[in-house]
């Protein structure tokens, strides 16, 4: 499993898991249970994480460089 997404707010990491299994790519959300209480009290400093199968990892970080360029043009 490979590591594609990490951030400190459930809700993105949730949005991402989406897109990548709309795009048939299975995703596993690891985060921190704090997370869902406070999400800026955190053990694990990089929050919620998304990980994929090894072969996938590629296509997986397409889809999340797409999400992260998404958003820089939001703000």
């Amino acid at each position: 499993m490979k590591e594609v997404f990490a951030c400190a707010f459930l809700e993105d990491a949730i949005v991402v898991k989406s897109m990548l299994e709309s795009a048939g790519i299975q995703a596993e959300l690891l985060s921190d249970q704090m997370l869902d209480i406070n999400p800026f009290y955190s053990i694990e400093p990089k929050g919620a994480k998304i990980v994929v199968s090894d072969s996938d990892e590629a296509d997986a970080k397409a889809i999340v460089d797409s999400f992260r360029e998404h958003m820089r043009s939001d703000n």
